[in-house]
């Protein structure tokens, strides 16, 4: 005898296998397959045509931590991305001595030549900070302004030092302000426009900040423009766009910089930049922009910058556009887990 207890049972059980069995999924030719009833949601399987991962990383360099870096390298093949995109600051450089520039570049490359996918330079102001060097750039590496496709992507590398502006000479500068007012005024153009705002009624303060800015200064030259226009009109089909730069021209007043950005209005498009050595976001008419942090670069250690850190950006190219992910170094851990941070 069947109780209507256990009718009700034997109804339930089955409305649940025909449910279960409906989210069942086969793909045999394509290596997947899911049988029926097993607990799952019914979400399709986030893997559709055309998307695809890549790496952007962060400073190295402006007073490089050993090890730093080239620990990332081991991290970022963790994460197996397509490829993996610097936004500068590879080598400390700022030298015309050709043995010490070729060291350098030597040791960058040993780093990158851990990764198991290409890495894609982009030019920063310790990269290419005279003439000797941005010779040497293009023996070594070649073109300074480029762009490619990926999967109908489209990548635009900008040089930001077309040509090369002067330095600022941190020396001099100690004869006239003490190392803490250097460090006061240093960190808060790390930190934004707000921190700067913020010293800028302290007259001494306020004349540091103009002479580090009359050396800060983001060159871009016509030429560039104009290959920037030619490039974008030969790829009007691609379905993203990121300029990949060193100085964040957005937060200079830059006539270049603004055609650029004038060039690109209509597309779909995102901006990443680093060179101030702490992370800073904002969204203007639907665009990112983004200013990286560091990947092993002098850090400021100050507690009150909490976007200064070591890390790397982790892009998802979707159907609908990018998923952006910031990893922190200190967070990106093998299948050895925390034990290997105390071994490493």
């Amino acid at each position: 005898m069947i109780t209507r207890r256990f009718q009700v049972r034997i109804a339930g059980a089955a409305a649940s296998a025909l449910l279960l069995a409906g989210c069942a999924m086969g793909d045999v030719a394509g290596g997947t397959s899911v049988p029926s009833a097993v607990p799952r949601t019914t979400q399709a399987f986030a893997d559709p045509p055309g998307q695809f991962r890549f790496v952007i990383v962060g400073d190295r360099t402006g007073g490089h931590r050993p090890g730093v870096f080239e620990k990332a390298m081991d991290q970022i093949n963790l994460l197996a991305p397509a490829f993996v995109i610097g936004v500068g600051d590879h080598i400390e450089g700022y030298t015309e001595d050709q043995a010490v520039l070729v060291r350098e570049w030597d040791e960058f490359d040993a780093a990158t030549a851990k990764l198991k996918s290409p890495f894609f330079h982009v030019v920063g102001n310790h990269d290419i900070g005279n003439e000797v060097m941005r010779a040497l750039w293009r023996k070594r590496m070649g073109r300074d302004v480029y762009h490619f496709r990926y999967r109908d992507v489209l990548f635009v590398a900008l040089n930001t030092e077309d040509p090369p502006p002067p330095k600022s000479n941190k020396r001099e500068l100690l004869k006239e302000y003490s190392p803490q007012e250097m460090q006061q005024v240093i960190g808060a153009l790390q930190a934004g426009d707000a921190a700067v705002e913020a010293i800028m009624a302290q007259p001494r303060l306020r004349s540091l900040v103009e002479k580090f800015k009359a050396a800060d200064q983001v060159s871009i030259s016509q030429s560039q423009i104009d290959y920037v226009r030619k490039t974008l009109a030969d790829n009007r089909d691609a379905r993203w766009t990121f300029f990949l730069m060193h100085r964040p021209g957005w937060r200079y007043a830059s006539p270049q910089f603004k055609a650029i950005e004038a060039l690109a209005a209509g597309r779909p498009h995102s901006f990443v930049a680093g060179h101030f050595h702490s992370y800073a976001y904002q969204q203007r008419d639907g665009v990112d922009y983004i200013q990286m942090g560091t990947t092993g670069g002098l850090m400021d250690t100050n507690p009150a910058n909490g976007a200064a850190m070591d890390h790397v950006l982790y892009i998802t190219m979707t159907p609908s556009g990018p998923e952006i992910a910031n990893i922190r170094l200190d967070g990106l851990l093998d299948r050895r887990g925390p034990v290997a941070l105390k071994k490493d």
